[in-house]
């Protein structure tokens, strides 16, 4: 994905949904709307979709934004990575419309291009999160529990070796 207007638009709005479908019935909107306000900073997009060791796809249905995932090389990755060529899938969402196998499984063809040269892939998802069994289907094992930041909502750490990918 370039970083145009258009391009952050679709991404805001896909963006914005995943945080409501993630936590629009356990937070206040007093609390989550000022940190989806936070989160679609125009500037921190452009510089996020600009950074060479972050890429964001974007999944269309009829020209219509479906669904995205974020793949970032980070600092901070589980204990087991260490020395491992790694990647954290920040993020992996579809809107409930769209959500069926066609479009799940052209985003997670898209995501395992782009990390075709890591060691692992990891994520963390909220224990309730619907893509959680896609992603164990696919291979990813539960490493460990924890809590999702910022509102310390119960997470699983998901992690997918090379040798497991399906």
């Amino acid at each position: 994905m370039v970083a145009s207007e258009e391009s952050i638009n679709d991404l805001f709005f896909l963006k914005k949904a995943r945080y409501k479908d993630m936590y629009g019935n356990i937070v206040r909107p007093d609390q989550l709307n000022p940190y989806i306000d936070e989160q679609l900073d125009y500037g921190n997009a452009v510089r996020e979709l600009n950074n060479f060791n972050n890429q964001t796809i974007i999944v269309y249905f009829k020209n219509e934004p479906a669904g995205f995932a974020l793949i970032q090389q980070t600092a901070g990755y589980p204990e087991a990575l260490k020395g491992k060529r790694t990647l954290n899938y920040s993020c992996f969402y579809i809107l409930s419309k769209y959500d069926n196998n066609e479009t799940r499984d052209s985003l997670w063809q898209k995501c395992l291009s782009a990390g075709r040269m890591s060691d692992a892939v990891w994520i963390e998802a909220l224990q309730s999160d619907p893509f959680v069994p896609f992603l164990e289907d696919r291979g990813f094992e539960v490493h460990e529990r924890s809590y999702m930041l910022p509102f310390e909502q119960p997470s699983y750490i998901l992690i997918q070796y090379k040798s497991n990918i399906r």
